[in-house]
């Protein structure tokens, strides 16, 4: 088992960053409703700018990985590619996925907050994770419209 360190949490955040960016970014190009087009396409922008935020902080203690995401949201994407085409380019399935991705990043963000972060970027983070919060409130309630 690894040793969970303030750089490997920095870093994982910093990998959901870009893996929320990407995934936002993909269901924002298949999705027809233009007003979740943008919703998605201002997530992925903000999921940028999070994992550009975190960077120096976790250079500071020996640099961040090079890793242009995870595994699992490599995953999450070439799924949300089979359901989309499955599905006949229905926005109610990409939506649906984007919550399940939004709901793993919220997970991530409140893990680190239990776990080892950095005190200079604690406020950070909790500043980052309310916004997630508040962007999987959004997806939901796209889900129940």
């Amino acid at each position: 088992m690894s040793e969970h360190t303030e750089r490997w949490a920095l870093n994982r955040l910093i990998e959901t960053c870009r893996d929320g960016e990407r995934g936002f970014r993909y269901a924002a190009n298949h999705v027809r409703d233009a007003s979740v087009k943008a919703l998605f396409l201002l997530i992925a922008d903000q999921r940028e700018r999070f994992a550009a935020e975190l960077l120096p902080h976790a250079q500071r203690l020996g640099g961040a990985d090079d890793a242009d995401g995870t595994l699992a949201g490599g995953l999450h994407r070439g799924w949300m590619t089979i359901k989309d085409a499955i599905s006949g380019h229905e926005d109610a399935a990409i939506i649906q996925e984007a919550e399940r991705g939004e709901r793993a990043a919220l997970a991530t963000y409140q893990q680190a907050l239990q776990g080892l972060v950095p005190p200079t970027t604690r406020d950070l983070i909790e500043q980052q994770c309310r916004t997630v919060e508040e962007c999987h409130a959004q997806v939901e309630a796209l889900l129940a419209a």
